[in-house]
């Protein structure tokens, strides 16, 4: 019995390798199938073959040339706007709002020119006291830009004095680099939380403020951001020569 088992042993061992042998010649060249995004299959050219076995592999497709070029253009674009954030921004510390409300310095400045009609003046803000205590910092609580006239003196028609308001002028209210630097300076700057924009009948001007104060939100964003926060107000207004007062819009 003992005989039988390991001739019986010996037969199975024998059929097995002779199995094996058969699935596995030397030298076997193996199909190598390729497979493309869509799914579909095709035979791999010939020195893509190799022996050990079928294999599969699965080719990677790539976009159209038009797909990576748009691809290219807003990777550029984002990088150019990271890099013009970051010139616009590096170096320069928060704007420091100035010590009196927007709404406060508006309250003033009407105020003022209520004694402007009246003819009640101020007797305070310009002795040599105003003039040292001025002298080595200024921090107006509003900037008031108008036209170049010499009935328009936004000092007189506000009653206000040294160091107080931040006046910019121009022949006509026109929005250049040179007008819009100077509110950004004093906003930006000096801490002026509000801002005026004011015409007059005396250089057709009515009107003009209406659309400058949203042209210079839209240019500058210094006074954007600074609107946006709710520190700092623009308001238009427009200066009438006979009575003096200030209508504000």
């Amino acid at each position: 019995m003992q005989t039988n088992l390991i001739i019986g042993l010996l037969a199975l061992n024998l059929t097995a390798c002779a199995s094996f042998t058969s699935h596995r010649e030397p030298n076997q060249e193996t199909k190598v199938t390729l497979k493309d995004g869509k799914g579909g299959v095709k035979e791999a050219p010939a020195q893509a073959t190799s022996t050990g076995g079928e294999k599969e592999m699965t080719r990677v497709e790539v976009g159209s040339d038009a797909e990576a070029q748009a691809h290219a253009t807003e990777v550029k674009e984002a990088v150019a706007a990271a890099a013009q954030h970051i010139q616009d921004t590096h170096g320069k510390a928060p704007r420091e709002a100035g010590p009196v409300p927007a709404e406060k310095a508006f309250g003033w400045l009407k105020n003022g020119n209520t004694r402007f009609v009246r003819g009640t003046f101020r007797n305070d803000g310009a002795s040599a006291a105003d003039r040292r205590r001025v002298s080595a910092l200024q921090r107006p609580h509003s900037a008031i830009y108008t036209c170049s006239d010499s009935r328009v003196s936004p000092e007189i028609v506000f009653d206000q004095k040294l160091g107080e308001i931040y006046v910019v002028r121009t022949g006509e209210l026109i929005l250049d680099k040179n007008v819009q630097e100077s509110l950004e300076y004093s906003v930006g700057t000096l801490g002026t939380n509000l801002v005026v924009i004011m015409g007059s009948d005396s250089c057709g001007d009515l009107t003009a403020a209406e659309g400058l104060a949203n042209e210079l939100l839209e240019r500058s964003a210094i006074l954007r951001d600074a609107v946006t926060s709710g520190d700092v107000k623009i308001v238009k207004a427009v200066y009438h020569l006979e009575a003096g007062n200030v209508e504000f819009r």
